[in-house]
């Protein structure tokens, strides 16, 4: 990987890659609940939450970026 390019998306990719599993974690174990029949049933976010997500999630890279 000689080419600069290839190396910040390479390595962008696998932090990307580790900070989506690391949220998804954190996102599961804070909105797990016991099901019915013993299983777990997660809960769905709701729009308002899934939208604030996406903007901090934008404004972040944003912050990044400049």
């Amino acid at each position: 990987m000689d080419n600069p390019r290839m190396q910040a998306l390479v390595v962008g990719g696998l932090i990307g890659a580790l900070v989506g599993i690391a949220g998804g974690w954190i996102y599961y174990n804070t909105n797990v609940k016991p099901g019915d029949e013993g299983g777990e049933q997660l809960a769905a976010p709701t729009p308002g939450t899934a939208l604030k997500l996406g903007l901090s999630i934008l404004g972040f890279l944003r912050l990044i970026a400049d």
